[in-house]
């Protein structure tokens, strides 16, 4: 006598295991957005890193070019002058008469977003004015601090103070530049505050 087996039945998934799906891919999900977004605030260190090191270097150019720094009243004193269209105007050439001749010491790429509030990441330009915003993308308070800052030393001593630790005089230097990072905040005369863990610096190693 021949014994064949019951027929099978075609099971679907239960709500437990569904549930227990989703959850798996959920948390994947979140491994990989966390992975990624850390990978993207890296690249943005490093593209901030440069903008200073380039800031630097166009300020030393310009003086190289001029014997003199170019005008920004807050650049003396911490934390800084902003990288606003007072400063970037005379950097870029646009202003006459602290740059008469024009020349273009500092070049980047354009920014992202079409109005100066929402600008970062790049040259902002508003008819022949421009300024320039640092790689992250801000808002609410962190909005206030988009720019990058640039301390220059006026008084041509051959030394300047580092805004975050006094203790450590910086020699040999025309000019540093920094911004506060992604969370777009800072204490000034505190290094290792919890705010200025994410500040990028042009005078620091690997941050």
């Amino acid at each position: 006598m021949k014994i064949t087996s019951p027929p099978s039945r075609n099971r679907g998934f239960t709500l437990i295991e569904l549930l227990v799906v989703i959850a798996i891919i959920a948390i994947l999900a979140a491994l990989g957005f966390s992975g990624g977004a850390a990978v993207m605030n890296t690249a943005k260190k490093t593209v901030a890193k440069n903008d200073c090191t380039n800031l630097v270097q166009a300020i030393q150019a310009y003086y190289d070019d001029y014997n003199y720094l170019p005008e920004a009243p807050e650049a003396g004193t911490a934390p800084g002058a902003p990288t606003t269209n007072e400063l970037m105007d005379q950097l870029v050439g646009f202003d006459k008469e602290s740059n008469p001749k024009e020349e273009r010491y500092y070049s980047g790429k354009d920014a992202k977003g079409k109005t100066q509030n929402g600008a970062y990441g790049g040259l902002f330009y508003t008819q022949r004015s421009v300024e320039l915003f640092d790689a992250w993308k801000k808002s609410g308070i962190a909005a206030t601090n988009r720019h990058y800052f640039v301390l220059m030393d006026i008084d041509l001593d051959d030394e300047l103070t580092d805004p975050f630790d006094a203790t450590k005089p910086l020699f040999g230097r025309m000019a540093i530049a920094w911004t506060s990072g992604r969370d777009g905040q800072y204490t000034t005369g505190q290094a290792t505050a919890t705010k200025n863990r994410d500040n990028v610096y042009s005078w620091r190693g690997k941050q």
